[in-house]
Formats: structure tokens, C-alpha cells, sequence
């Protein structure tokens, strides 16, 4: 099969992640790259050899010379750009949060449907080979049953202003724990209620964008997210997960801080606490969650599969991202 021609909109924090991951791809030509701003689409062009740049997305989706489209511009742009390109007869991969809206997520799904085209979308923790095990060892029972998965970030946040507009970006509760919201449905299954309490410790923003939501499981289990992107540039607090058991826990960090790492470069290592101060490891192997899932992609389109990270999965993530920041600003407990 001839190479896939592939057109990358928005040249900004994700997109150079993308782009990296496509120029690794024997099977893959990156055709366009579009930026507003036209100096970092010409260094986007001229960084990763494409064909042509565009300050327009418009423009580019009129171009036959695309196959696909890679969407990593704001939350609330992408139900235009995924519509459009699917009219223009593209596939897309977007990026996360699907949209800021289940109506514009639906009609992207739509969209999609009806031009009979590939919609992925950009959870790529669904690919990260340490939460991957992470999933197998609560899966394994190990742990007990039910658990309760706690996930506690702290930091400056998004480096833009539109991360912070609740319209826009939704702040940390829509944006970053988008990523717990969808992988906790492959870890528990279905979100019964979800509570939370939030407050802004920035000023000038309208996104909350610190505190705390509680969301339980049909299945018992429960998720608690302490989040915040409220603190000053460089400062930062922790960083840290754990699943408590019955008959156990699970600690873990993120690879690049994480003091257990049997090899800095290629392997890893979770461990689990067990009675009696047994200490059970398992290992595992550390990967590009970004290439692993754009190569996916790239594959479902060659070989006609339907992505397993798809609209419908980002429909359902948006749900529970919109449940939760109802939850924080109203004080009620929203079922789902």
C-alpha cells in the first residue's frame, strides 16, 4: 500500500509530539502542517519536511493530497476542525478532551459515521505500558476487590491561557483527569455518582482549577482525584498514584520520577504491599505511549479495524469529565 499522507493541525504543546511520532513511520508522509501563527507552521514544516504549511485548516482540509488529519488544537476547535475534515472524506485522530460538549461530540461521531471514515481519539494512556500493568495487576485480584484508586497531581498546569477558560479548556478536572476518567472505565466499568469539591487559586481565569472528586463504581470501586493546576510557575507538589486493596496497595509515580525503577532506560517496575510486609514485583517494559498509539491508528486505517479507542469512548469520557465539573461548581452529587 502507498503511503498514508497525513496533514497535522496545531503546532503548539501536542502537536511536535505527534509529528515526532509520524516521521518515525516508514509507511507514513507527513503532507501539511498548519499553524495560526505563520512562523510555527514554517518551523513545523521545515523541523519535520512537510510538503506544505497552511495558517488555515480550512484550506488544508481542501487539499486531496491529505488522508489524514491529527487535530491538536484547543478542546472547544475540535468539533469543527473533526467535522470538517470528515466531510472533506479524512480520517482523524483527535486529541483529548473529544470536545467540550456532548452535542459537539456526538455530532463528530456522526460526522464520521457518515462519511464512513476512521475517528480515534488521543488517549494515549490506553498505550502507556505502565498503566497497562497497572490495569493487569488490579485486574488480577491481587489487590482485593473492590479498590479504591487514588491519583493526587500538583503543579503549575498548561502553559496557555485557554487550558484555564471554562469554555474553552475546562481546566484540570476536564482536560488532564480526562485520562483517569477514560482509563478508570477499562479498569471498573460503569461511573454510578460522582461528587467534588473545587475552588480557583489563580486569579483572572474562569476554570476551577483545584480540588478534589469522588466518583464511584456499578462495580464498588472508586476513583479519587486530587488535583491542581493553581500553584506558581516552577513550583510543583506531588505527583503520585495508588490502589488500595483488601489485600493490598499499589504505589506508583510517574516513570521519570519514580524511585523504583529497576532500569532508568528500557524496564520498569511496579511493586505491590502485601500482608505480613511482602513485597510482590512486576516488571515491565517502558514504551511511547505517543508513537504506540498513533501507530495504531495508522494501522486500523491500513487494515480497516475499528480503533479501540474510538468516538464513543471519548463521548463517554467527556460524560464523566462534564458530571464531575457540575459536581464542583453546583456542590451536588450527579449521577450518571
Amino acid at each position: 500500500m502507498s503511503k498514508l499522507r497525513v496533514g497535522v493541525i496545531g503546532y503548539g504543546q501536542i502537536g511536535p509530539v505527534h509529528l515526532n511520532a509520524l516521521q518515525q513511520m516508514d509507511d507514513v508522509e507527513i503532507a501539511a502542517v498548519c499553524d495560526l501563527v505563520e512562523a510555527k507552521a514554517i518551523a513545523a514544516q521545515r523541523r519535520f519536511g512537510a510538503e506544505r504549511y497552511f495558517t488555515d485548516y480550512n484550506a488544508m482540509l481542501n487539499w486531496d493530497w491529505v488522508d489524514v488529519i491529527h487535530v491538536c488544537i484547543p478542546t472547544y476547535l475540535h468539533a469543527d476542525a473533526t467535522i470538517k475534515a470528515a466531510r472533506a472524506g479524512k480520517h482523524v485522530f483527535c486529541e483529548k478532551p473529544m470536545a467540550m460538549s456532548l452535542a459537539d461530540a456526538e455530532k463528530m461521531i456522526e460526522a464520521c459515521d457518515r462519511a464512513g471514515v476512521k475517528l480515534g481519539l488521543g488517549f494515549c494512556r490506553r498505550f502507556d505500558s505502565q498503566w497497562l500493568k497497572f490495569a493487569e495487576i488490579v485486574h488480577s485480584g491481587v489487590l482485593g476487590s473492590p479498590v479504591v484508586w487514588r491519583s493526587v497531581t500538583a503543579g503549575e498546569g498548561a502553559p496557555t491561557p485557554w487550558f484555564f477558560d471554562r469554555e474553552k479548556g475546562g481546566g484540570p478536572f476536564m482536560d488532564g483527569a480526562v485520562h483517569n476518567y477514560d482509563f478508570s472505565r477499562l479498569l471498573f466499568g460503569k461511573v454510578s455518582q460522582v461528587k467534588a469539591d473545587m475552588r480557583r487559586l489563580r486569579t483572572g481565569t474562569t476554570a476551577m482549577d483545584t480540588g478534589t472528586a469522588i466518583l464511584d463504581y456499578e462495580s464498588g470501586d472508586q476513583l479519587v482525584l486530587s488535583w491542581s493546576w493553581g500553584l506558581p510557575r516552577g513550583a510543583w507538589g506531588a505527583a503520585l498514584h495508588d490502589v488500595i486493596g483488601s489485600k493490598g496497595a499499589l504505589r506508583f509515580e510517574n516513570p521519570s520520577k519514580d524511585p523504583l525503577v529497576m532500569d532508568q532506560t528500557k524496564r520498569g517496575a511496579l511493586f505491590v504491599s502485601l500482608p505480613g510486609g511482602e513485597i510482590k514485583t512486576f516488571q515491565y517494559e517502558r514504551n511511547n505511549m505517543y508513537f504506540d498509539e498513533i501507530r495504531y491508528f495508522i494501522d486500523c486505517i491500513k487494515t480497516g479495524a475499528t480503533p479501540k479507542v474510538s468516538g464513543d469512548n471519548g463521548f463517554e469520557a467527556l460524560r464523566i469529565a462534564l458530571a464531575v465539573l457540575e459536581a464542583g461548581e453546583t456542590g451536588k452529587v450527579i449521577r450518571l
